[in-house]
């Protein structure tokens, strides 16, 4: 991992690959600011699939996203195969965050990573029915508590 920028990666226990498409790409020919935002769901909705076995195609997860904070360090360029770590970094009443980091090979001759992104997104647990919040569902918080190893 690069010196600058380290991150534990122990902490996170969830994880999906991505390769980088053309589409992905602004003028400037490296991945646009507006695509982290889908690639931090795709890695969102995995994590909630897998630990909370939702199914994707229902649409029901009960949850919005009241808040986004994406910090860039280094450019993502056409090609490039990331990685993405996800894990719940905080479980509260209502709400609970994702804390989530992309990385990249520094070169594709070496196995070193560094860091090009990372991002913390809350969630607000919600009534569909009436648009207002609700406590977080105590069945699915569990699950993700024993998944990540919160006490």
């Amino acid at each position: 991992m690069n010196a600058s920028k380290k991150i534990d990666l122990k902490k996170f226990k969830h994880k999906i690959s991505i390769e980088v498409r053309y589409d992905d790409l602004d003028t400037m020919g490296h991945v646009n600011n507006k695509v982290y935002l889908a690639y931090f769901e795709e890695a969102r909705i995995s994590y909630i699939s897998d630990i909370l076995n939702f199914d994707k195609r229902s649409l029901d997860f009960k949850a919005v996203v009241a808040h986004i904070s994406i910090d860039y360090f280094k450019a993502i360029f056409f090609g490039d195969k990331i990685e993405i770590y996800s894990r719940c970094s905080r479980i509260g009443t209502k709400s609970f965050d994702f804390q989530t980091i992309i990385i990249k090979k520094v070169n594709s001759n070496s196995d070193e990573k560094e860091l090009v992104s990372k991002s913390i997104v809350t969630l607000v647990s919600i009534n569909p029915k009436t648009g207002e919040t609700v406590e977080n569902a105590p069945e699915e918080m569990q699950k993700i508590k024993e998944f990540e190893g919160f006490e």
